[in-house]
């Protein structure tokens, strides 16, 4: 997803930090696969007389990771969505509604989470769905949320991943960059990720309070290797005219 600002599109953080390997992705694509075949065991044990549905089954196994992503990333997009018109003071619970069961569950549960997470802690939130471009470096996004937690101002950023991986610090200290360079007077320093579970109903919350200027400077090399290695079409941005010149 490109940002436009002033007539000029910039490649997204998310855009940026998908350059980087994610060897815990593997794995979850190969066990999505052994556990299809597993519920399935029954067509597989004896494939010389159901060659056809084995077939069908290796088949499927070969996508299923596609089909629980999507289907993550369904529910993911739910529960930012309920949350979003939550902070607003809007109607939230449509939101969660969804012919999936399995989907609309795992929403609610990461709604909870929330929910959970801010009724144990003093919370005034301040800014939602922020969207930030970093025109020095190159790049643009939005992130979740500025607010106020236990005294302390935060960036803060809700995940609904399987997990905690290291991306998300590099795109914390990215948005942080963007905003205190679009908003000086106000600039935030404090960091968090807030991970919601959608199989627990259980929060985490996780300050980032170490290497953020190393961080910041790893994620701007990214940035200008994103530039160099991708020839992408970005209306008149010139870090794709500079990195041209490197190419020729």
């Amino acid at each position: 997803m490109a940002y436009e600002l002033n007539g000029i599109q910039y490649p997204s953080v998310t855009q940026i930090t998908g350059m980087l390997e994610k060897p815990a992705l593997l794995g979850w694509a190969a066990n999505c696969a052994v556990d299809h075949v597993f519920e399935n065991l029954e067509t597989v044990r004896d494939p010389l007389s159901n060659v056809h549905q084995v077939e069908a089954v290796l088949e499927e196994a070969r996508k299923a990771y596609t089909a629980k992503r999507d289907a993550a990333a369904d529910a993911g997009t739910m529960t930012h969505d309920a949350i979003e018109a939550y902070i607003r003071g809007e109607e939230y619970l449509s939101i969660l509604e969804n012919k999936d069961e399995e989907i609309k569950q795992n929403a609610i549960n990461g709604f909870l989470a929330f929910l959970s997470w801010e009724e144990k802690n003093h919370v005034k939130w301040l800014e939602s769905e922020v969207q930030v471009f970093c025109t020095s470096v190159g790049y643009a996004g939005r992130f979740d949320a500025i607010a106020i937690i236990n005294g302390h101002r935060y960036l803060i950023d809700f995940k609904t991943s399987k997990g905690v991986w290291p991306e998300f610090s590099w795109q914390l200290c990215a948005y942080r960059q963007a905003y205190n360079e679009m908003y000086p007077e106000r600039a935030v320093e404090n960091l968090a990720v807030l991970h919601l579970d959608k199989d627990t109903s259980e929060p985490t919350f996780k300050p980032i309070e170490s290497g953020i200027d190393r961080m910041t400077a790893l994620f701007n090399s990214l940035v200008w290797a994103y530039y160099l290695m991708k020839n992408r079409r970005l209306r008149n941005n010139p870090f794709v005219e500079k990195a041209k010149n490197y190419r020729s």
